[in-house]
């Protein structure tokens, strides 16, 4: 987990480059603490980068730039995430169709919104008159409801954002290579987890690949429901997804052990260091 914080910290880090922002490790750790740490805590992880945003304002980066950072990584983020999840769903010894309970369709319903999310974002990107075309239909169904119909503005602000961000990355296909793969090691690292932590507790038979499979179809699946730090439904998704990878007798421990590393001590951590005092020179 400390892996994956500066593997987040090194993309923001060089995403702020291409606009000529000079950041220190600190201010780059300190951002990727704050993403972390307010997307834990809010529905569908919504809160993390408003937050980042508020200290890329006091470190006096400008707002459009901040932005565009933002959207590049979690476009990246959002691409890796998506393709070990369909990854996972077609080599994961526990797929959708085997899955019971009265809450299993959950996590087919947050597959689908992230395959959803992720054509959709791409096709904005890449295409404009698909971005054109999303555009209109976006506005004319706000301008439905008297109530949003001041909305009309900012949904095309926003498709103009991901439009800007689009140039930039053909302008610099470089970059957005590394991106992706620093989260690649970034996703494949935090997917490892209940791997070690089952097989520290004594699951001499749990092997990484289906285990790695099985997290990540489990990850993409309750990543965009609205619950914060995707809490209970994760842990629930947990017994149903590694019931034929773990004995029942060890997999409450394996769940326990496991979030404790990818989620509570991260929390903590991030917490706690977004605490730690800014520099004097930062300050106003």
């Amino acid at each position: 987990m400390a892996v994956y914080a500066a593997c987040d910290a090194l993309n923001i880090w060089r995403c702020l480059r291409l606009f000529g922002d000079r950041i220190r490790p600190f201010q780059a750790v300190r951002y990727a603490f704050a993403g972390f740490f307010f997307s834990s805590i809010t529905p569908s992880s919504t809160g993390g980068q408003p937050a980042q945003l508020y200290y890329m304002g006091r470190d006096g980066i400008p707002l459009s730039h901040g932005t565009f950072s933002l959207l590049c990584a979690l476009l990246s983020y959002q691409l890796v995430s998506v393709v070990f999840g369909v990854f996972g769903a077609f080599f994961s010894p526990t797929g959708f169709s085997s899955l019971s309970g009265r809450l299993s369709w959950l996590f087919l319903l947050g597959f689908g919104v992230n395959l959803f999310l992720v054509v959709f974002l791409s096709s904005v990107l890449f295409s404009r008159r698909l971005a054109a075309f999303f555009a209109g239909v976006c506005v004319r169904l706000v301008g439905r409801f008297p109530r949003f119909s001041s909305s009309g503005g900012r949904i095309l602000r926003f498709f103009a954002s991901y439009r800007r961000v689009a140039r930039l990355m053909k302008q610099n296909p470089d970059v957005f290579c590394k991106m992706l793969l620093t989260t690649g090691v970034q996703i494949l690292l935090y997917h490892s987890i209940p791997f070690l932590c089952g097989r520290a507790l004594g699951c001499s038979d749990l092997r990484w690949f289906p285990c790695f499979c099985t997290q990540a179809l489990l990850f993409i699946s309750v990543s965009s429901l609205p619950f914060p730090g995707t809490a209970g439904i994760t842990e629930y998704g947990y017994t149903l997804f590694y019931a034929k990878l773990i004995p029942p007798g060890l997999i409450g421990s394996a769940l326990l052990l496991s979030r404790c590393f990818s989620f509570v001590f991260p929390l903590v951590f991030s917490g706690l260091g977004l605490l730690i005092p800014y520099p004097k020179t930062s300050k106003r």
